[in-house]
């Protein structure tokens, strides 16, 4: 339902289309009758938009019958609850909402209760082609009117000892060989203002796509291990809504994936939104066959 409440408060296109999705799992015939009754409440919160909606109940394995619906009738946006009524079967919403976001070709928004609306947003960027598409999808995202957009770039520190890159806290997603610094090698302090530099960088094309759309924001530089300063400066600041692209810059691939989304479908206090396409799951695959 605050998946519902968050979909009502969208300034939605007059000519939007929603559609209203239930799964009963295998052997729980005796759930139907909950997910209709659902239906009618999220119909009724609904009602008020000037759109068409339509209530679409389905049977089999919950992430499954999401991602095929999805794939037969592609969305501009699936939204999630990331808990819900599926835990009294033991199915866990997060597990579900963790497969739809890592299997779908489309965006996907996973809500977390209690929903209080969408007065602050805060859009991860590192740069990538996937961070620039996260950055163009939020740029026309109807959000409500009062809303706030802060821009976060999350860095690695650089140790002035060894020049290697590491991270506060989480798997260490990269760490280059230690050794001295050689004479003809810049210092690390030089590597620090130079990343600095480009994270700066960052934010000024990030903040100029939004600008460019008639989107005001302000931009933020985080230093430490990307999931962990993402999660911590969300709280602290009551951040409603993260936004992030699927995939992003990393010495190893699929690290962006595997630790940060993973780590903000699970621990995020606040809704967030994972933009992800199917030129990006069809890389992906043949990344994998090839490997």
């Amino acid at each position: 339902m605050a998946a519902t409440q968050l979909v009502s408060d969208l300034s939605l296109p007059r000519n939007s289309h929603i559609t209203i999705l239930g799964v009963v799992p295998p052997g729980e015939s005796s759930y139907e009758s909950r997910l209709r009754a659902a239906f009618v409440q999220a119909e009724k919160t609904l009602g008020r938009k000037a759109a068409e909606t339509e209530s679409v109940l389905l049977y089999g394995h919950v992430a499954k019958q999401l991602i095929e619906y999805g794939s037969a009738h592609p969305p501009d946006l699936m939204v999630i609850g990331a808990k819900g009524l599926y835990a009294t079967l033991k199915i866990l919403l997060g597990g579900v909402a963790q497969q739809v976001v890592q299997h779908a070709h489309w965006p996907v928004l996973v809500t977390r209760p209690p929903y209080h609306g969408l007065r602050r947003v805060l859009l991860a960027t590192d740069g990538s082609p996937n961070s620039r598409l996260a950055t163009e999808y939020l740029a026309l995202f109807p959000l409500p009117p009062q809303a706030e957009i802060q821009v976060a770039h999350a860095q690695p520190i650089l140790l002035e000892e060894t020049a290697t890159y590491v991270h506060h806290s989480g798997p260490i997603a990269y760490l280059a060989p230690s050794m001295p610094l050689m004479a003809d090698r810049p210092t690390a302090s030089h590597q620090m203002e130079l990343q600095k530099q480009r994270g700066r960088a960052i934010l000024a094309e990030t903040r100029g796509i939004l600008e460019a759309a008639g989107r005001k924001s302000k931009g933020i530089i985080l230093d430490g291990d990307p999931a962990s300063q993402l999660l911590a400066y969300s709280e602290q600041q009551g951040i409603d809504l993260i936004v992030a692209g699927s995939r992003g810059l990393s010495a190893i691939e699929g690290w962006w994936w595997g630790s940060v989304s993973r780590k903000l479908v699970h621990y995020a206090h606040s809704s967030v939104l994972f933009v992800r396409t199917e030129s990006e799951v069809r890389t992906e695959l043949e990344d994998s066959n090839s490997k």
